[in-house]
């Protein structure tokens, strides 16, 4: 790890997955890839996707084709590993109407699904919504 390397996140980050399989997609532009990981502030996708520093327009899309969808405008803030093998941390400028809670509430089925032991509803939301815990 580059020993330059801060911290940015806020909020606690989720593997963007189900099943160890991709849960979640992003079209920028005409390219469509997997996001690595999601929270309520961004997301990381696999480097090499978009410019460092660009805001970008996407789409985040679940994977199992149920129609929802979060769109907005991104940023790309931070670079870990190189442009090949790295992956690229994204921050959320804006999103479209809606997006938010739709985001909330991928998320909270992310956190009770992978969750060990059994969480309600709003224990979820409360994970979602706290501080990053790394």
């Amino acid at each position: 790890m580059n020993s330059d390397y801060k911290e940015r996140r806020q909020r606690q980050r989720f593997a963007a997955q189900r099943d160890g399989k991709p849960a979640i997609s992003l079209l920028t532009g005409d390219q469509r890839t997997y996001l690595i990981d999601l929270s309520i502030d961004g997301f990381s996708i696999q480097a090499g996707i978009v410019e460092m520093e660009a805001e970008f327009d996407f789409e985040l899309r679940l994977v199992d084709g149920f129609g929802d969808k979060v769109r907005g405008r991104a940023k790309a803030v931070n670079q870990l590993g190189s442009a090949t093998d790295g992956q690229t941390g994204c921050r959320f400028v804006s999103l479209e109407d809606g997006g938010e809670k739709m985001l909330q509430e991928w998320l909270t089925v992310i956190v009770i699904c992978g969750a060990s032991v059994r969480l309600t509803p709003a224990d979820a939301e409360a994970i979602v919504k706290g501080p990053s815990l790394i």
